[in-house]
């Protein structure tokens, strides 16, 4: 059985491969953002669909980079304007003791370095495919995509465990939602992982805020939106 298994997994990986092949590649146009913007979001649980938890994200330009800063998940990425290519993240995770992980992007390299409780490491990735972007920045990148476009295709830097993703978004149409910070037409969108799916949801009208973020056991819901 678990051959079998394995097989369709693989036969799902290398269909999924094939698509992606046949997508164009994700381009980002970073001069849709200016200043800074200010989002408070309400998490709540799918299945119970209690609010659990809240986050504010700050997304901000500043010397030819746009900042990604995220309170709830401690993280922080820089991405160079207009491209929004990765420049630096750092994310902290807690379990089981603090993980503390810096990546540096230079050229078609991911340098990481990370504070463990076992002690320090360090590694230098190749990145295997471009466009490439770093987990951290992809929710609050993606509002500089062409919505017209149906499918495109990029490359995703895990830095919880230093992995590389092939994915696709998704423009599914558009349709009126309804969260604590108002009424929105918006954009959904699939993030299509191969073996997950996530869905994004982003304002119609630009520059295209991040309205709602469902990643199948949590969805992130705008409560609070401030421009400087």
């Amino acid at each position: 059985m678990k051959a079998k298994i394995t097989i369709c997994i693989i036969a799902l990986a290398l269909v999924f491969s094939i698509a992606l092949a046949k997508m164009p590649a994700l381009e980002l146009d970073g001069s849709i953002f200016e200043g800074k913007t200010t989002y408070t979001y309400g998490l709540f649980d799918i299945k119970t669909g209690e609010e659990v938890a809240k986050t504010v994200v700050i997304v901000e330009v500043e010397d030819g980079m746009l900042l990604i800063d995220d309170s709830l998940n401690e993280s922080f990425v820089s991405v160079k304007l207009p491209g929004l290519e990765p420049y630096y993240g750092e994310k902290t995770i807690r379990y089981e003791g603090e993980y503390v992980i810096h990546s540096q992007f230079e050229g078609d390299s991911i340098i990481v370095d990370a504070t463990t409780p076992a002690g320090d490491q360090h590694i230098r990735l190749k990145i295997p495919r471009q466009p490439m972007l770093h987990n951290d920045q992809l929710l609050f990148s993606l509002p500089a995509m062409d919505f017209s476009a149906e499918r495109q295709r990029f490359s995703l830097f895990v830095p919880a465990n230093a992995s590389f993703i092939d994915a696709a978004v998704i423009i599914e149409g558009t349709e009126t939602v309804e969260v604590p910070a108002g009424e929105f037409e918006i954009y959904k969108v699939k993030f299509d992982f191969g073996t997950t799916v996530q869905e994004g949801y982003y304002a119609v009208e630009a520059p295209h805020h991040l309205i709602i973020y469902d990643n199948g056991a949590l969805q992130y819901r705008l409560e609070e939106i401030t421009a400087e």
